[in-house]
């Protein structure tokens, strides 16, 4: 009987060093995501994120040489308070960004107290496990599934718990287990020093974290309210973004991930300007567009007033469809142009959209979020451009969005230093949105063709003329040509040119 006591409770050990590794690691992706989020740049906040956190693991794997009594006890104690800081990360980091300065500082902090504290369960169930067997089967067995659980945690995070949960359910739900571990061991495992109260902490904890998760849609709502001055009249967090829609009056914006991706009070003129003129260079009848991004349906809105072209889309993101097609603000505005008989809804990427595509188009459009990682900075490199070369027909146009010319001008001219590797002729121009302020474009074709000759498209436009196009293709001397590096898929140049554009100006 004694026998199988003891083997239960090394298997009870044993297995908690798989949810223990498991719940490490989710800390680990779900603190960097949401640094990614809050402050941008994938790279930079993954590599620091994961840099302090295994220091701080070696940190704690240090300390836990000092742990010499009572040892069982202390492990205890160590998941309950591990599970109550990373259960609570997410949610105190997220209330601290809106006004916090110093918010970088408070996101190493929790880096380390729970990079310490993760860094102390092995070492100290290795020790723990000793009287139970031979160390070198202890060893194999505690490092085998400590790696399993690792891998477990890494696949959970971005197939299942952060698409369908988010970030704040998830590390509420992580750090549950955590202290759902120690409950474990505190029912069914006896150690010196035990007490019948050990296991009230726990349990308020639990339930502590067990009501968060449950008021945790009101409690991201009350937190957006404090990153967003509008009504928030949409928010959802899809596979791949965070979408907010708000509305101030009769002003409507979108925010993606944070980001403003337009204003109802002056959208029209990046919109105009993004479509109309490859729509004027082109002059084929019967225009075969493809419109890559844009899943809003408002670059899909203006192009639709050229009653002989159609349209393809294809946008990554099947919420931001949805929301195009059936949210009734957005419907309003994008002239319910997603369910438009002229209009063909791909839901796909468009780099893998272009790499399998045989069509040819007269003109394609990209409507791209800002190159602010090197996520989205692949989709602006020779290599993407060559694919869209490919794409063209004959005497086909292609623009893209290039961000703001005087924010971030090397980054502007960078796009367009990438785009003069593939194509013969790149006509660069740009446009004052009031809510984005000086915004840049990138037109090119294969062919020769002297701009000045571009015709007006159609009447009725609020903003868009052809003098006006004209006019726009000068720029003043803080925002004229930069030499720049050509940004490649190997070398993506171009969203450290963004960042450090944008940096600039966001702390004058």
């Amino acid at each position: 009987m004694k026998t199988e006591l003891k083997l239960l409770e090394q298997r009870i050990l044993l297995f908690s060093v798989f949810f223990l590794s498991l719940c490490g690691i989710i800390y680990e992706l779900v603190l960097g995501s949401l640094a990614t989020y809050l402050l941008g740049n994938p790279v930079q906040q993954y590599s620091i994120t994961i840099g302090f956190f295994l220091s701080s693991m070696g940190l704690g794997s240090y300390l836990s040489r000092f742990i010499t009594k009572n040892m069982l006890k202390n492990f205890i104690a160590i998941e309950v308070v591990l599970g109550f800081a990373g259960g609570l990360s997410v949610l105190i980091l997220s209330y601290l960004f809106s006004f916090s300065a110093t918010y970088y500082l408070l996101h190493i902090l929790f880096l380390v107290i729970i990079g310490a504290l993760v860094g102390l369960e092995i070492p100290l169930i290795m020790r723990i496990l000793k009287k139970y067997g031979a160390l070198k089967d202890i060893l194999s067995n505690v490092l085998s599934l400590d790696y399993i659980g690792g891998l477990a945690g890494s696949l959970l995070f971005p197939l299942l718990l952060f698409p369908f949960l988010g970030r704040m359910l998830t590390s509420l739900i992580i750090g549950a287990i955590n202290i759902g571990v120690a409950l474990v061991i505190i029912i069914r495992i006896d150690y010196e020093n035990k007490r019948k109260t050990d296991i009230i902490i726990p349990i308020i904890i639990v339930l502590l974290l067990a009501s968060l998760a449950a008021l945790s849609e009101r409690i991201n709502t009350i937190l957006q309210k404090r990153l967003y001055y509008d009504d928030i009249v949409y928010s959802k967090r899809s596979r791949f973004q965070e979408i907010v829609l708000t509305r101030n009056e009769d002003d409507f914006r979108l925010y993606l991930d944070g980001s403003l991706q337009f204003s109802s009070v002056d959208e029209y003129r990046y919109h105009e300007m993004l479509a109309m003129p490859p729509l004027a260079l082109n002059g084929r009848v019967n225009k075969r567009v493809l419109v890559l991004g844009g899943g809003d349906g408002l670059a899909v809105r203006e192009i639709l007033k050229c009653r002989d072209a159609s349209i393809t889309l294809v946008e990554l993101d099947p919420t931001m469809i949805n929301l195009g097609r059936n949210n009734s603000s957005l419907r309003m505005l994008n002239g319910d142009s997603l369910n438009n008989s002229r209009v063909s809804v791909i839901i796909g990427d468009a780099y893998a959209y272009l790499i399998h595509n045989k069509k040819r188009y007269d003109v394609i459009i990209a409507d791209f979020p800002d190159p602010h990682d090197e996520t989205i900075s692949k989709l602006y490199t020779v290599e993407f451009y060559t694919l869209i070369r490919r794409a063209l027909a004959p005497r086909g146009v292609f623009v893209t969005q290039s961000t703001s010319p005087l924010f971030a001008r090397e980054a502007f001219w960078c796009v367009h230093n990438t785009m003069k590797r593939v194509f013969r002729r790149v006509v660069p121009y740009h446009v004052y949105v009031p809510s984005f302020g000086d915004w840049g474009f990138n037109m090119a074709y294969d062919y020769d063709y002297e701009i000045a000759e571009i015709g007006e498209t159609i009447p009725g436009l609020r903003y868009y003329s052809r003098d006006t196009f004209m006019q726009s293709q000068h720029f003043a001397r803080d925002s004229e040509t930069a030499v720049t590096e050509v940004n490649t898929f190997n070398k993506p140049v171009l969203y450290t040119y963004y960042l450090k554009g944008w940096k600039y100006y966001t702390e004058m």
